[in-house]
């Protein structure tokens, strides 16, 4: 029988995660929510499902610092990535209007994306839920015209929800996430072309004059770009801290493993996340 793989988001049915699951493993996957970002980590590491989808940055909330620091921990490896462009719908369940709502549900972030359309319709009451898909769910279940959730359409679709307007966020055309794809073990890709590497390292002398630089130095002289640094507290080193470095090139490409044959000089730990090609923005997908 062939096997199908498992693969872990955090949320509900109908999560943005959720449809980044199916552009980064396929179509033929067993979806699988979990409660929080850590249980996908634990579950990938005993073997229960094959892989997980981890929401790292958005383009406007920043980063997913949770999930910076589970890298370092768990150090599963990143086998792909893809950027989707979040759009807020508003939905309840079939035969509802807008005039009809008297309290809409989402995540606070959600609600907070939306102001002006509460602004236009200061009949309407907000409130606060844990998630956006669960704020779909929880209309669906109440069953009620009166309720309406901000969630994606991607949710609607799974609950059953009619749209009754779509993009209502704010700012349109911004509000993007990047998600990446994790294993526990490498898959490396054959391509020399388009492709990110992510690294972990610590500096060798946290505190000593121009040590970050000499260490990026690395790369700048080599003409290797770097497309994002991120810092994050060490865990048992006060005062010190883990980088996350992602550029553009693999170690197969020689000014890369030079670079890295350089870094050891101003580093104590290095440690490759992946090399994998660069993702694509794209829009949601709404296989159920």
């Amino acid at each position: 029988m062939k096997h199908i793989p498992k693969i872990a988001f955090q949320g509900r049915h109908g999560a943005y995660s959720e449809s980044a699951a199916y552009h980064l493993f396929g179509k033929d996957i067993i979806v699988i929510p979990m409660r929080s970002f850590e249980d996908i980590y634990q579950n990938i590491e005993t073997g229960y499902i094959d892989g997980g989808v981890i929401p790292i940055e958005n383009s406007t909330a920043g980063s997913v610092y949770e999930n910076f620091d589970l890298l370092y921990k768990w150090r599963h490896p990143i086998v792909a990535e893809v950027t989707l462009q979040i759009e807020h719908a508003l939905c309840a369940i079939p035969g509802s209007k807008i005039q009809d709502l008297k309290r809409v549900l989402s995540h606070p972030q959600g609600l907070a994306q939306c102001s002006r359309f509460f602004n236009q319709h200061p009949a309407i009451e907000k409130e606060a839920f844990f998630d956006t898909a669960g704020s779909a769910e929880e209309v669906a279940k109440r069953n009620v015209n009166t309720d309406g959730a901000i969630a994606s359409a991607f949710a609607a679709k799974y609950y059953g929800l009619e749209i009754l307007a779509n993009g209502i966020e704010n700012m349109k055309g911004v509000n993007f996430t990047r998600f990446y794809a994790i294993q526990k073990n490498q898959k490396e890709s054959t391509s020399t072309e388009n492709l990110k590497t992510v690294l972990l390292f610590e500096l060798k002398k946290a505190n000593a004059s121009g040590s970050l630089y000499h260490a990026l130095g690395c790369f700048a002289s080599r003409d290797i770009n770097l497309t994002r640094i991120e810092s994050r507290p060490h865990p048992d080193r006060p005062w010190e801290y883990i980088f996350h470095l992602s550029f553009d090139g693999s170690l197969n490409q020689k000014p890369v493993s030079e670079a890295l044959q350089e870094l050891q000089n101003y580093t104590d730990f290095i440690y490759r996340l992946g090399s994998f090609e660069k993702g694509s923005t794209q829009a949601l997908k709404f296989e159920i």
